[in-house]
């Protein structure tokens, strides 16, 4: 008798019809991602700009930091209701619905005059990231080929950095041939919605996910996509039952845990809890890391050090967003292999503490100290 190993498409995966179809839906998927890069990072871009600075009267203190923090504002408020929309309507209406709140809010950004206007507008843009947020990642993972799976959710969150790089570059361009021009900074900001436009659209000729179709009764809509872009067309083939099966069973025992579990559960015993204090600590450090400083406020942090020329510190922000692109996704000089490859061959656990490594050696360098381990890997148990 076959087994799962059997079925699975081994192949390159561009010389597959089904596998290149699907791959060319989910780089469009993968692209809410940089869409996100783009509208966090382009206020440090922004910011840079003389003619931003004195539209809005050269923001500091707490009105920038208003400013910057306003896009989160509305991901905090869109964000327990996100999920009931990706659920309910379905992971492409969700992004579709996200990606056209995106537009709406760049561009009453770019046609800003005040800075409440502006902060509104951020809280607008934030709304429509949580909801792509939301969606997008899950339906890349819903769609994707099995053995694709993993790779490609992984190169989701390192596409944040190739929205950064374009809003930096934008903003480059813009500094050193709109000078003296509103549109030096209105561009940056209206250049936002050309991804979320594209994106919005394509997402509703792309498939759906299967488990959300096998969720809401419809399964032989789940079994003609799984058919047609993970065997070819092939309705009978062994992967596209296997797959199916799966998912039928996992929405199985969602239905009878949700009946006897709350999320009070992942706070009532000892592995929960061990669990939970590994999520927030992940969370927290990951923003506690000092990246937050540069990515918000590198202008005044640069004009601080002694560089006052604009153009050298929009400069200084696109090699930035390209060095942190290099980073996620190739690793640094001591390692040629790519963190999808680490992830891979030895698992998310190692994953991590590599990071984790190459921080410490990083904050050492930076600050002329010395590296302390602190981390033990029983401290990141599998689960």
């Amino acid at each position: 008798m076959e087994t799962i190993a059997d079925v699975i498409y081994t192949g390159p995966w561009w010389r597959n019809k089904g596998l290149r179809t699907l791959n060319l839906f989910i780089i469009f998927v993968e692209l809410a991602s940089a869409i996100n890069g783009y509208d966090s990072s382009v206020l440090n871009g922004l910011q840079i700009l003389p003619e931003f600075k004195k539209h809005f009267h050269s923001p500091d203190g707490s009105t920038l930091g208003f400013m910057s923090a306003s896009q989160n504002f509305g991901g905090l408020v869109m964000l327990p209701i996100a999920p009931y929309i990706s659920d309910g309507f379905g992971r492409n209406r969700a992004l579709t619905l996200g990606c056209f709140t995106i537009i709406g809010g760049v561009i009453l950004q770019a046609l800003s005059t005040t800075v409440g206007h502006f902060i509104a507008s951020r809280c607008i843009v934030g709304v429509g990231i949580s909801l792509i947020q939301n969606a997008a990642p899950v339906l890349i993972a819903e769609l994707a080929y099995p053995t694709q799976r993993s790779t490609l959710t992984a190169l989701y969150n390192t596409m944040w950095y190739f929205g950064s790089i374009i809003s930096a570059w934008v903003c480059y361009a813009t500094l050193r041939t709109l000078p003296g021009s509103v549109w030096e900074w209105r561009i940056p900001c209206l250049l936002q919605a050309a991804p979320a436009l594209l994106v919005g659209i394509i997402v509703l000729f792309m498939p759906n996910s299967p488990r959300w179709l096998v969720a809401k009764g419809r399964d032989a809509e789940a079994i003609a996509i799984l058919s047609k872009y993970h065997a070819n067309g092939r309705e009978r083939d062994p992967l596209v039952y296997f797959t199916y099966g799966q998912i039928r069973e996992a929405l199985a025992i969602e239905r009878e845990i949700n009946q006897t579990t709350s999320y009070l559960t992942l706070f009532k015993t000892p592995g929960n809890l061990r669990r939970m204090r590994i999520v927030f600590a992940l969370g927290f450090f990951s923003q506690w890391s000092g990246n937050g400083l540069i990515s918000y406020y590198l202008d005044p942090v640069l004009e601080n050090v002694g560089v006052t020329v604009p153009s050298t510190r929009a400069l200084i922000n696109g090699g930035i967003q390209i060095w942190c692109f290099r980073s996620s996704s190739g690793g640094e000089n001591r390692s040629t292999s790519t963190l999808f490859d680490v992830q891979r061959r030895n698992g998310r656990r190692i994953c991590v503490l590599d990071i984790d490594d190459r921080v410490m050696d990083n904050k050492a360098e930076s600050t002329g100290g010395e590296r302390v381990d602190c981390v033990d890997a029983d401290l990141l148990p599998g689960v």
